[in-house]
């Protein structure tokens, strides 16, 4: 296929791009507390760039110090960003992109533990997703021309740094979206009421920045094409709000959608359809016709997909953001025909959890994503060892990968009869999460990576095989059942089985006996094969494993009619028709058909058998072998071994008699 409408060149304004595919903003933990850029950010957008990117925004931009939602967060609040600013701009145009900066106030959706001030807001409405109890004061006459005022000034710094385009955040609920929603805006003044009245505000911050940067500089705006709150926009007055925008000289709109209080429709996973935001944009493209050309976000980055929707709604862009986040040469292989070698984005949102923890927001797909700096490249090694990797699952097949990449020899054991490990499982109910196992199968392949399935890995094929080294990612198995039994009849599953387990064998309710991340998962999927599910769940709050991932699900299963959800309950006893419960001091028994267990154990036999044998191999243990965690964990641990296998080798010391290294988990 030839991508023609992704791979076309396209000018937004006087803007040239030397294709339609814009690197979307995401935020990243990455910036200076004062919110400048530094190495490792700009280090980050030059991966890009030369991967191919056409237009690179980097994330929301604050431009007032109360608009900020994130300690870690960009800023063009002050002068002090424009040197590192210009230092980017120079860094990605010498590879061709260009850059946009994305201007933001976070509003009512600022975080106060953030700029440690009131949040102001066009009426004082508390986001139900923020800092729990802050509401917002009500800006006033004087706080909105103030703020107009701080676009403005953002506008000049980027135009001192060479900035190429400057894009107006109105999306997600931010401040310039807020004044536009009868949700969040209840003002009776100018700036509320009417459509006209809430969408002043906007346009009048769109007057200011335009007045800075003159008629042939590009500005664009991002929309929150709907809202999914009760009382928020939808995609018909938001039309309405686009002919406004193109009346008043706009150069591109985005499409977006949802709000903090509608997080799930911002951070789609991969049991969310390919698009989603395609159906609104659409309505956005008729209403504007061929006056603003429209790009669309939201799950796109199947490039078949992309392209195909591309020509069929007239879209010129398209917006890719956790796309690239995985693969930075997604349009270098696109333009050379390598579409099937692009590392997916398998929509885990482990990029999310982290910035909302104020992490470095690494990949679970991709663990040199943010750490340009010191795993962007690997070079073959001086020196060839032979590494042994028990397990294949996504811990051993990316130590695989990256060990192959170094020129190692590389001999990969999986016990069973196919790759993928956990992911095995979870691939039949979250088809993306397969897409990795698939790409890492044929990285590993082109590598000449030798691979044995069905091959059991114990101290005597060690023995025979002799490594260097052997990296242990023997994974994880279920968890284990804490509650006593007295009837061995009733059927009884852990979270890997369970995802197995054909979905028309399931009765119509089931007991699931844990609420951590990987149970709640099994228990959506129970819901959406149609089966009545009960959690039980000792703790408060479920999957507080999953970070903001485990929110999201918790979420979606307390909206389930279908899910009763047990908190600070205990399973005592699974007897022949039901398990009987108890919780704050009470007991009673629920009537299920069978069981699923919970958490999840790591499977560390071979790791002690070997550490206990006094072979001269260097062991590592890597993954859910050390100790049940995530992908991203998984795909961390396994670069850090590969890089403490090669300097060893480099340095001669993998086959000592020292002891053995710890676990890296």
């Amino acid at each position: 296929m030839s991508f023609e409408n992704l791979l076309r060149p396209g000018r937004i304004n006087r803007m040239y791009m030397r294709n339609r595919i814009i690197v979307g903003p995401m935020e990243k933990s990455l910036a200076n507390l004062d919110g400048s850029l530094n190495e490792r950010y700009i280090a980050y957008a030059r991966r890009r760039a030369m991967g191919g990117a056409a237009l690179i925004q980097l994330e929301s931009t604050y431009v007032s110090p109360e608009g900020r939602g994130n300690p870690y967060q960009v800023g063009c609040h002050g002068d002090h960003v424009i040197p590192a600013l210009t230092r980017m701009v120079g860094e990605i145009g010498a590879h061709g992109a260009k850059l946009a900066m994305e201007l933001h106030h976070g509003g009512r959706q600022a975080s106060v533990a953030a700029h440690h001030r009131h949040p102001i807001a066009p009426s004082a409405i508390p986001s139900g997703m923020m800092d729990p109890g802050t509401v917002p004061r009500e800006m006033t006459a004087a706080d909105i021309r103030r703020v107009i005022g701080d676009f403005a000034r953002a506008a000049e710094r980027c135009l001192a740094a060479g900035v190429d385009m400057i894009h107006l955040h109105g999306a997600h609920g931010y401040l310039l979206g807020q004044f536009l929603s009868p949700q969040s805006n209840r003002r009776t003044d100018g700036y509320g009421g009417s459509l006209a009245n809430r969408a002043r505000f906007p346009l009048e911050v769109l007057a200011a920045v335009r007045q800075v940067v003159g008629p042939a500089y590009p500005i664009g705006y991002r929309i929150s094409a709907a809202e999914y709150v009760k009382g928020g926009l939808e995609a018909d007055e938001s039309a309405r709000f686009a002919v406004m925008l193109a009346d008043a000289g706009i150069d591109l709109i985005d499409v977006a959608g949802g709000t903090y209080e509608s997080m799930s429709k911002i951070f789609q996973g991969p049991e969310a359809p390919k698009g989603g935001f395609v159906k609104e944009a659409a309505v956005i493209r008729r209403a504007v016709g061929d006056r603003v050309p429209v790009s669309v976000a939201q799950r796109m980055n199947d490039p078949v997909f992309a392209d195909r929707v591309m020509e069929r709604e007239g879209f010129e862009y398209v917006t890719l953001a956790r796309a690239f986040h995985a693969d930075p040469d997604y349009v270098r292989k696109l333009n050379e025909g390598r579409a099937d070698e692009i590392l997916p984005c398998i929509g885990c949102n482990t990029c999310v959890n982290l910035t909302v923890a104020r992490t470095p927001a690494g990949c679970a797909a991709n663990p040199t994503s943010t750490f340009e700096l010191s795993r962007d490249s690997y070079r073959s090694s001086p020196e060839q060892v032979r590494v042994m990797i028990a397990g294949g699952g996504v811990a051993g097949m990316h130590a695989a990968r990256f060990l192959g990449m170094q020129g190692h020899e590389v001999l990969l054991y999986e016990a069973t009869d196919r790759l993928g490990g956990q992911l095995h499982y979870l691939r039949r109910v979250l088809p993306d999460y397969g897409m990795l196992v698939d790409w890492l199968a044929c990285e590993l392949d082109r590598l000449g990576v030798m691979i044995e399935t069905g091959c059991p890995v114990g101290v005597a094929e060690v023995s025979a095989v002799d490594p260097d080294a052997v990296v242990v990612a023997t994974g994880a198995r279920g968890g284990h059942l804490w509650a006593s039994t007295e009837d061995p009849t009733v059927p009884i599953f852990d979270v890997l089985s369970a995802l197995e387990r054909p979905q028309d064998e399931w009765e119509s309710d089931v007991g699931v006996i844990g609420g951590d991340f990987g149970a709640c998962v099994v228990a959506q999927h129970l819901r959406r094969s149609g089966v009545r599910t009960h959690v039980i769940e000792s703790k408060a709050s479920l999957a507080t494993d999953g970070a903001f991932n485990g929110l999201l699900l918790e979420m979606d299963l307390e909206a389930d009619p279908g899910v009763t959800i047990h908190r600070e309950t205990t399973a005592g006893t699974i007897t022949g028709d039901g398990v009987v419960i108890q919780s704050r001091g009470k007991e009673s028994r629920l009537d299920v058909g069978s069981v699923v267990i919970g958490g999840r154990r790591p499977s560390s036999e071979l790791s002690d058998e070997l550490r206990r044998s006094g072979l001269a191999a260097t062991v590592y243990t890597i993954g859910d072998a050390v100790r049940p965690r995530d992908l991203y964990a998984a795909g961390q641990e396994a670069a850090e071994v590969a890089e403490r296998i090669d300097l060893a080798g480099r340095a001669g010391t993998l086959r000592s008699t020292l002891a053995t290294p710890p676990a890296l988990g």
